[in-house]
């Protein structure tokens, strides 16, 4: 421990020394004896004891800071290397295929998407046809056969000078023949038929417009998503509003009413010079009333139509399905004999005004018991109409005189009328023999009722109530 302790000292010691000023050196030497002559010092002799030096006080030494060594970064020098082209159609293709051919079932499947993406990302390639072919095969091998039929078809349209093409129209005859039914197959068969038109688009447009309206129960989903793809791929195509047209009427004809709504108000707002128009609003009317059974809305619908398209077709339609929804939910039986009223103001001599005036004659007797105005409609159909439908019409006024107005005499004339102005009629003869009975019988009018029994026969001597209402004139005449 007094080695440790003196050799610290000494350490110190030898530190100051070399840090202290040249004075300082100096000074120590004075103090220290001069060196003496080199002599032998005799070997028995023992050393000289050191002197005790006192213990030094206990300090910490200061920490000596050492400059961090400078360290030099040698960079290496590193060949650069250019990047590899990103890999284009053909190594995508081959990837692809190989997936798509795949002996393991669940990666053949899964590779569907990628067909599907390959041919929207690259419908000009070349390998387009095959894709779409594999797509096809794939799907009639997981059971979808309407997927598979709609991917036939689209390839044989849009490719049909392809080699691939003759094998999509065999798989696709040979698949109908398999999977559809005895009425599906010859509508499914005629697809195959090619329109004329040389553009790509107009072919497809044709296709699906067909398919929509022919056998839309049997591909519905499948052909709706082809017309979707269809209308996102060629946006501004003429006959886009047809498209529209075909998806909505598909969609509202397997009871997906919302989808229907949809496409037709998609019509209207991107098609706004398209004579398809009242189409739209006329569908978008019938759905409301049928399938969201709301009156108001479908009534609203269709008075869109008559206020915008007044020279429409639809707009005939239009005011029938409103004046039915006022009659038959609403129950607001004036109304909707304002709207007949507007039928036969606006189609007078047509279907539609014979219709009209018949349902407000039914309305003004039976809803409204309005029965001299149901008598007045009746003799206004007769005059305006003429044929079967005027003598039906009077005989029905006949019998509301004599039910409803209890008017024997107003009865009797209009049967007579119907001889008058119908004798070629059937009914003639005997209406005006009614008309004499209603004289003698109701109205005591014997006067009367020998005059219409000799006209009877005089009129229609061939019938076989000529010689009856002679011998009934005969008997009046004798009382």
């Amino acid at each position: 421990m007094k080695a440790l302790i003196l050799l610290t000292a000494l350490a110190g010691t030898a530190v100051a020394q070399e840090a202290a000023p040249t004075a300082q050196s100096d000074a120590v030497d004075e103090v220290m004896p001069a060196p003496q002559a080199e002599t032998k010092p005799a070997p028995e002799a023992e050393p000289a004891a050191e002197p005790k030096a006192e213990p030094p006080v206990e300090s910490k030494p200061e920490p000596i800071l050492e400059k961090p060594a400078k360290i030099e970064v040698v960079s290496a020098k590193v060949e650069e290397t250019k990047p590899l082209p990103p890999a284009g159609i053909d190594e995508e293709w081959a990837f692809v295929k190989s997936s798509a051919e795949d002996a393991d079932g669940a990666v053949s499947e899964a590779a569907m998407e990628d067909l599907q993406l390959f041919v929207l990302r690259h419908p000009e390639s070349a390998q387009a046809p095959e894709a779409m072919f594999l797509l096809a095969g794939l799907k009639q091998k997981k059971g979808e056969w309407q997927s598979a039929l709609t991917v036939y078809l689209r390839l044989l349209y849009e490719y049909p000078a392809n080699k691939t093409a003759l094998r999509a129209k065999s798989s696709y005859l040979e698949l109908v023949e398999k999977k559809g039914s005895r009425k599906q197959r010859p509508l499914l068969s005629e697809l195959v038929k090619l329109p004329e038109a040389a553009d790509r688009a107009d072919r497809l447009c044709a296709l699906w417009q067909k398919a929509a309206e022919q056998v839309g129960e049997t591909l519905s989903e499948s052909v709706a998503e082809e017309i979707r793809d269809f209308s996102v791929r060629f946006q501004n195509h003429k006959d886009g509003d047809k498209m529209l047209s075909a998806l909505a009427r598909l969609q509202g004809a397997n009871g997906k009413a919302a989808a229907s709504m949809l496409a037709w108000r998609k019509l209207l707002a991107m098609h706004p010079n398209s004579p398809l128009r009242p189409q739209a609003q006329m569908a978008m009317g019938d759905l409301y009333a049928d399938s969201v059974r709301d009156p108001k809305k479908a009534i609203d619908a269709y008075q869109d139509l008559v206020e915008k398209y007044p020279k429409a077709p639809e707009m005939l339609g239009a005011i029938e399905r409103s004046a039915h929804l006022f009659d038959d939910k609403l129950r607001q039986y004036d109304l909707a004999v304002e709207m007949h009223e507007k039928i036969v103001k606006n189609f007078p001599k047509t279907a539609g005004s014979l219709r009209a005036l018949k349902a407000m004659a039914r309305l003004q007797r039976e809803r409204l018991s309005k029965p001299e105005e149901a008598l007045k409609i009746l003799m206004q159909l007769s005059q305006m109409h003429g044929g079967q439908d005027g003598v039906d019409a009077l005989l029905q006024a006949s019998e509301v005189a004599r039910r409803d107005l209890k008017d024997s005499r107003r009865q009797a004339e209009l049967l007579r009328k119907i001889s008058d102005d119908y004798a070629g009629a059937k009914e003639a003869p005997q209406s005006l023999y009614d008309a004499a009975g209603v004289y003698e019988d109701d109205l005591k009018d014997n006067a009367k009722a020998i005059e219409v029994y000799r006209e009877v026969a005089s009129k229609f001597p061939s019938h076989k109530l000529a010689k009856k209402a002679t011998d009934r004139a005969a008997k009046l005449e004798a009382k």
